[in-house]
């Protein structure tokens, strides 16, 4: 969302309210695990239908309000709102969307435009509010840089892994470690960024192929890390488009992830890497489309009811075996497709058509 204030400027002039900063996912992350005006937030959640105050000095010299999940409160402007899952609105609650969901699409009818994060999301949108909204329903990817350029290739016979994420045990973390650690080859290297104990940084500190590393900052890892790298492993069990993924594709990397909701837009299944079975959940049909469709729980409900117990899901550390030695034979074409992927489908080139679309 950051991204699009700071690159629509290319296509319009772009205002933000006074005071609003951007946080990283580390500090948002750690304070609502611990903040008890968070906890208040989310109980009040599971009720009301998200509305935000707008900026009025500001919004009354603008010619149209960009909403991220959320509808104007104080505002009669014409508005686009973003959405990354159909549930956004009613704070992902599938309970509070079903009991408000007229008032939502009440909402979503006063919208200018409605966008969506991915294709997948807007097809499931336009499955549960009705076809009507198809007309003024758009598609636009997050903005991504042409990050591949920045890459760095070391002659050294190295294949350079990566895995990101806050929470490593809903991103597959445990099974991801254990099949790299029980990949037996000595040219594969392993960088693990996570939030992790140091229990589990001493089960592995005898495999020095794996490096553990504490959360990086965005800057380091776009301009330090990433252009390193080969191959993307990210076996998230709830993902509903994952930028991490298009940041890996914007950087030519090959990438292993499960297939979770989105995330096929991204990953072409033995094109630019491989897509997993997802060990919890079967795929439905969304729009005649197959999908694993995880965010009809909140991701707080999903933990809760798969990830509490520290299960070890043993088919995903099987696939995740055999894809890392898939890595080991086919990364380089992986690399290029990715490449190819991206500037045929997420190049700012192509988000810029489409912002300057969706404003028209």
């Amino acid at each position: 969302m950051w991204d699009t204030t700071k690159y629509a400027h290319e296509v319009c002039e772009v205002s933000l309210p006074y005071g609003v900063n951007q946080q990283s996912s580390i500090k948002t992350y750690t304070k609502s695990k611990t903040s008890l005006i968070s906890k208040m937030k989310y109980s009040v959640s599971k009720h009301l239908i998200n509305k935000q105050t707008v900026d009025k000095k500001i919004s009354s010299q603008a010619d149209l309000i960009y909403m991220w999940g959320a509808f104007p409160k104080n505002s009669s402007k014409p508005f686009i709102i973003e959405l990354d899952n159909p549930y956004t609105p009613a704070y992902y609650h599938i309970d509070n969307f079903k009991k408000n969901k007229h008032k939502i699409k009440e909402q979503l009818d006063k919208a200018y435009k409605i966008t969506y994060l991915s294709e997948t999301c807007k097809d499931h949108c336009i499955e549960l509010y009705g076809q009507d909204m198809a007309k003024k329903s758009f598609v636009n990817y997050p903005f991504m840089g042409e990050n591949y350029k920045k890459q760095i290739n070391e002659d050294n016979g190295l294949i350079n892994f990566i895995f990101v994420g806050l929470n490593s045990r809903g991103k597959g973390g445990s099974e991801l470690l254990e099949a790299f650690t029980h990949t037996k080859n000595a040219n594969i290297r392993l960088t693990f960024i996570s939030n992790v104990d140091n229990e589990l940084k001493l089960k592995y500190h005898n495999d020095t192929r794996i490096q553990i590393l504490p959360p990086q900052s965005r800057d380091i890892l776009l301009n330090e890390i990433y252009p390193k790298m080969d191959v993307m492993i990210f076996p998230s069990l709830y993902e509903s488009f994952g930028v991490v993924l298009l940041e890996a594709l914007s950087f030519g990397m090959g990438i292993i992830t499960v297939n979770t909701y989105a995330t096929h837009e991204i990953v072409e299944d033995n094109f630019n890497g491989k897509l997993l079975h997802h060990p919890i959940l079967k795929p439905i049909k969304l729009n005649n489309k197959h999908i694993i469709n995880c965010v009809d729980l909140r991701i707080k409900e999903f933990h809760n009811r798969y990830l509490q117990h520290n299960e070890f899901y043993y088919g995903l550390y099987s696939e995740l075996k055999d894809s890392i030695m898939d890595a080991i034979q086919n990364h380089k074409i992986w690399k290029l497709n990715s490449i190819e992927k991206f500037n045929n489908k997420f190049s700012p080139k192509i988000w810029q058509e489409n912002f300057r679309n969706i404003l028209q």
